[in-house]
């Protein structure tokens, strides 16, 4: 695709045989591309074994805007073992 600016766009998809679960091979394909000028974009790589978000987290199941003040602020135990991690 011709860009506005005269630049082009180059769109392909990866070969039948890529490996989306090798995660070396995918961090090798980004630097080949790099260095032939290239920018890759897309999925590249899936772990099989990745957590959710929310349970890496612990994140609370309730939306926060139907929670509680009592539950959102925490005791003052609580708040020092949270200071005291941040120092």
């Amino acid at each position: 695709m011709t860009q506005h600016d005269g630049s082009t766009l180059r769109l392909r998809k990866l070969h039948t045989e890529y490996d989306l679960h090798d995660r070396i091979s995918a961090m090798t394909y980004m630097q080949q591309r790099h260095a032939a000028g290239e920018i890759v974009t897309g999925l590249l790589y899936v772990d099989p074994n990745s957590r959710d978000l929310h349970e890496h987290l612990k994140t609370s199941a309730r939306p926060l805007n139907a929670l509680q003040e009592d539950s959102l602020i925490p005791d003052s135990a609580v708040l020092a073992k949270i200071n005291a991690g941040l120092r």
